[in-house]
């Protein structure tokens, strides 16, 4: 049995995605799946993981997914135009294999499929844990701050007067923000931060 372990809050796609994942390994495996909500406990062993992305959350390290202790797929989903590939993955996510929210599901099963049997026939010894190594993203402590404050809804002349810093310097801390996260506007930009803090365990971006 496959155990498939799996973390988005849209109920209707979740269960959608179960019954996508129980026809192609059933199919493919000739193998019935078990499914439970993602969790630090059962990503260590989950044959495959579907977990959702925000934008500019693949560029951040992955708590969650780092002790896995044997090779397995993820899938990622996404929303929107922008691909979340780049070639600075973080190693935990190293491997992923994105899928958008709105893909047909013959394009979606082929890439499950061959990522599949790519992950099978030639696993690899996981990297997650050399997280030196990793070329993931963080937030300065200065950014740190400003992310703090933006997301208490204060605007840049706010957090300018808060910190006792220039306008000027706040925007431009902001624009490397969106920058570094390949984030495109000041919604993305919130989204992202407010995920970051809801994360668990939390990703290490805030004080």
């Amino acid at each position: 049995m496959l155990n498939i372990a799996i973390d988005d809050k849209d109920a209707l796609y979740r269960n959608g995605m179960q019954m996508f994942l129980e026809e192609v390994f059933l199919e493919e495996q000739n193998e019935p799946v078990h499914f439970n909500y993602l969790t630090k406990k059962n990503a260590i062993q989950a044959d495959v993981i579907v977990k959702s992305f925000v934008a500019g959350a693949e560029y951040i390290c992955q708590p969650m997914l780092k002790y896995r202790s044997k090779p397995g797929l993820i899938i990622g989903i996404y929303s929107g135009d922008k691909s979340p590939y780049h070639d600075g993955l973080p190693l935990c996510i190293k491997n992923i294999v994105f899928i958008n929210r709105s893909e047909p599901l013959s394009t979606a099963r082929e890439q499950v499929v061959q990522a599949w049997k790519d992950n099978i026939e030639n696993p690899e010894v996981l990297p997650c844990k050399k997280c030196l190594k990793c070329k993931y993203r963080s937030l300065t402590p200065q950014q740190m701050m400003i992310a703090k404050y933006l997301l208490q809804g204060n605007d840049i002349i706010d957090i300018a007067e808060l910190l006792e810093i220039n306008v000027k310097t706040v925007s431009a801390h902001k624009r490397l923000m969106m920058s570094k996260f390949n984030l495109s506007s000041d919604c993305e930009l919130l989204h992202f931060l407010s995920n970051l803090k809801k994360h668990n365990p939390p990703v290490h971006l805030f004080p």
